[in-house]
């Protein structure tokens, strides 16, 4: 895999600082997300879908249904941009004009190329396991209709950029001293309580996997 922000397109030119060329980086950002926003062209029109993914080694697995206009076109192989975004505050300055967001951002260009079948159990258990690690195996098999009617499509990271702005408010020495507040505000996605879906799941035990979800994700 070709290290994050070297290619022209990955390249951040403003505010370079802000990059990072870090692949530990690049896996940590895709690994505590949930959502990929994708963006391909259609008939000369730009379209943005938000699609659950997972990681795996140097792609990600984006997962659809076999009925989706946009799945469907994705598998001819159309170039993609994908963004994944972690906000974690908001940065509130004494001017509107320097306040801003503390975030992790990745941004991924490729080709999505679709997983054969024999690859497809593994694709959808990376998904499955990256929404809630564990949970492949304490849900029912997936059947064969059901595999049937999904789509699974892979992307490379060799051409990705990341991005993080961690850095304080940092007013101008003019805005000082004159009554107005500036600071931060930490911003996190929490779990709350799990809910039963029905009776006979109020009556089991909370799986493994989504108690370990909620523990980590309650903090």
């Amino acid at each position: 895999m070709s290290t994050p922000g070297s290619s022209e397109r990955t390249k951040l030119n403003r505010m370079s600082y802000k990059s990072s060329e870090s692949t530990s980086d690049l896996n940590s950002v895709l690994d505590a997300n949930l959502v990929a926003h994708v963006g391909v062209v259609i008939d000369g029109s730009p379209l943005v879908v938000p699609m659950a993914y997972g990681r795996s080694g140097d792609e990600i697995f984006l997962h659809g249904s076999s009925g989706s206009r946009l799945m469907r076109i994705l598998e001819t192989e159309p170039e993609v941009c994908v963004s994944i975004t972690e906000l974690n505050a908001l940065k509130v300055a004494r001017s509107n004009f320097n306040s801003g967001m503390h975030y992790r951002a990745v941004m991924i260009f490729g080709k999505a190329k679709l997983v054969p079948m024999d690859q497809k159990h593994h694709a959808l258990d990376v998904v499955s396991n990256a929404m809630i690690p564990g949970r492949v195996g304490e849900a029912r098999p997936t059947t064969k209709k059901e595999v049937a009617a999904t789509l699974i499509l892979s992307l490379s990271l060799a051409e990705a950029s990341v991005k993080i702005s961690v850095n304080e408010v940092d007013d101008p020495p003019e805005d000082m001293n004159l009554g107005f507040w500036s600071g931060t505000i930490p911003l996190a996605s929490m779990a709350g309580e799990a809910i039963p879906a029905d009776p006979e799941s109020a009556s089991l035990p909370v799986p493994e996997s989504v108690q370990s979800f909620i523990s980590k994700r309650s903090k």
